[in-house]
């Protein structure tokens, strides 16, 4: 009888010891999880995105539905450089992601004419914008701590001449390369 006992009791032992580690194997990949989805999160929101081109405005160097590799790390760092693709928010609170590449930089002063544009009245040299005229702007001064943007296809493109300069703190990142389709993949000369 003892002996029947002892295996009743064994099994229970057993099962308990069963359902404990089933629990926590469940726990361990809930854990795991939930690490990941974090991890997840603060790569994409301080490290590392894919954003999606949509519309005309950065023709001919990049086209809509072209997926580029962003980098994060170096908004942190400062404004970017003149001729940097970067990706922007507008000041209108929308949280849109605009691909636009930087022109003028604090304090500068930016004109157009003839569809040319001058910083500080000299013509910027720019090989990559679209042949395409586009009008000319009066005269102004870059604010600091921001930057005034541009698309590479002047005629078809809002930007920095409607919106404004784009201060710092709405800097999304650096576009590094084109990352899809896959037959298009090239790196962005931004540095």
């Amino acid at each position: 009888m003892e002996e029947k006992k002892s295996r009743v009791g064994s099994r229970v032992k057993r099962s308990r010891s069963e359902t404990n580690g089933k629990k926590r194997a469940v726990w361990g990949w809930v854990f795991a999880i939930v690490i990941a989805v974090v991890a997840a999160f603060l790569i994409r929101a301080f490290l590392f995105e894919i954003i999606m081109v949509d519309g005309p405005s950065m023709q001919p160097t990049l086209h809509t539905d072209e997926r580029l590799a962003v980098e994060k790390v170096t908004r942190y760092g400062g404004l970017p450089q003149r001729g940097e693709i970067i990706i922007v928010h507008y000041p209108d609170g929308t949280n849109r992601n605009y691909v636009k590449r930087a022109i003028g930089l604090p304090g500068e002063t930016v004109e157009i004419k003839d569809s040319t544009v001058y910083i500080d009245g000299q013509p910027l040299s720019e090989e990559y914008v679209s042949p395409d005229p586009y009008q000319d702007m009066p005269a102004v001064v870059v604010p600091e701590n921001s930057v005034f943007v541009m698309g590479d296809n002047r005629a078809n493109s809002m930007d920095s001449r409607m919106v404004g300069a784009i201060p710092h703190g709405q800097i999304v990142g650096h576009a590094v390369a084109v990352i899809f389709p896959f037959d298009e993949w090239r790196g962005l000369n931004n540095w």
